[in-house]
């Protein structure tokens, strides 16, 4: 049981925000907030999208930025990272490439995270630690032509995907609003299955050239989003290359995150000795990491600081749980086996869950 002690929170938080925005709505950048000015007409959602997509292309996007990070609301973290006291920055995105600069604000220096391609690092400013890793490629389905991948689909196409879509989430129509500056549409998405603790991800893409600009998840039953990225400003125009290509910060500590690279047909897949498994479907499943236990490992709190752990027992063996508003992480370790259980879900939950292993 060492994981969530020696774990740092950076890193943690790093994975959660993470799973987050690729479980609920894949690769996207939350770049904008809320203004004053012009609005678009209002439109179907389906005509939202295809006038969006109509436009001109956007080589890149720069923005000013703050986050807000609501995941340990009421608890009694005391950390200065700027991933979990929340922070102001920089952003730079372009094809392929995303940058974000976060400021401590107290003299620590900034936390980064640069991707490059697959290729990603993320620095703690406050350990001087920078991880390091490369993403898992994305899966393609069997029989999936690329040929005609770039061309402009109806507002029909885009419909039929929606009414797809809705089998699972609760889509909301399209709120014409301005992001930024510029003139936007906000779709809110609701998981329709009552598992989980995600109560809906809210989306707001530019409406002349589909750049989505605003991005929040928000716990069940709650108004507040749990995680939040606005900006004050957002400048679109071409971004160097150069601008991602920053050095590694001077007498930092390397650490190589290591993820799973591929998955087998029943959902698991296996990297480095760990062996990985997911059980359910959607934002109430849970992914199950399993690898021998290391009687060796240091244990510790990290050095972002003491983590909020709960002393569980599942099945008679002593495990740490960590709790947040958006979900939950359980470590225990049972005849010789230890287990890394995270998912969208309420404690008890996931208890449950651990104890069918």
């Amino acid at each position: 049981m060492t994981f969530l002690r020696t774990i740092s929170t950076r890193r943690l938080l790093a994975v959660i925000f993470g799973v987050v925005l690729t479980c609920v709505l894949g690769t996207t950048i939350a770049i904008a907030a809320v203004g004053n000015g012009p609005v678009p007409p209002p439109a179907s959602l389906a005509d939202a999208i295809h006038g969006a997509l109509e436009g001109k292309p956007v080589t890149g996007v720069s923005a000013n930025i703050s986050f807000t990070n609501n995941l340990f609301s009421g608890s009694s973290i005391e950390s200065s990272d700027p991933l979990i006291t929340g922070a102001t920055g920089r952003l730079w995105a372009t094809d392929g490439h995303l940058r974000i600069e976060l400021q401590s604000g107290n003299g620590d220096g900034d936390g980064q995270i640069v991707l490059n391609g697959r290729s990603f690092w993320a620095y703690d400013p406050t350990s001087n630690t920078v991880y390091e890793g490369v993403l898992p490629p994305q899966s393609s389905r069997s029989g999936t032509a690329d040929s005609g991948a770039d061309t402009l689909p109806t507002v029909a196409e885009i419909q039929n995907r929606l009414n797809r879509l809705s089998r699972h989430v609760d889509v909301s129509g399209a709120t014409p609003t301005d992001v930024g500056g510029q003139t936007a549409y906000t779709v809110s998405l609701s998981p329709k299955t009552g598992a989980g603790l995600i109560g809906s991800a809210q989306l707001s893409f530019d409406a002349n050239d589909a750049v989505p600009l605003d991005f929040a998840v928000v716990p069940r039953g709650d108004t507040t989003p749990a995680l939040e990225l606005q900006a004050t400003s957002v400048s679109y125009g071409a971004v160097p290359l150069s601008d991602f290509q920053t050095s590694l910060p001077a007498g930092a500590r390397v650490v190589h995150v290591s993820l799973p690279q591929h998955r087998a047909a029943d959902g698991s897949s296996s990297q480095h000795g760990h062996d990985v498994q997911v059980i359910g479907k959607g934002v109430g499943s849970v992914i199950v990491l399993k690898h021998a236990a290391d009687a060796s490992a240091q244990t510790g709190s990290g050095p972002a600081g003491p983590l909020p752990l709960q002393a569980v027992t599942i099945d008679g063996a002593s495990g740490q749980q960590l709790s947040t508003s958006l979900g939950t992480v359980l470590e225990f370790t049972r005849d010789g086996v230890s287990y890394l259980l995270a998912g969208f879900l309420a404690p008890a939950t996931l208890d449950s869950v651990a104890q069918g292993l």
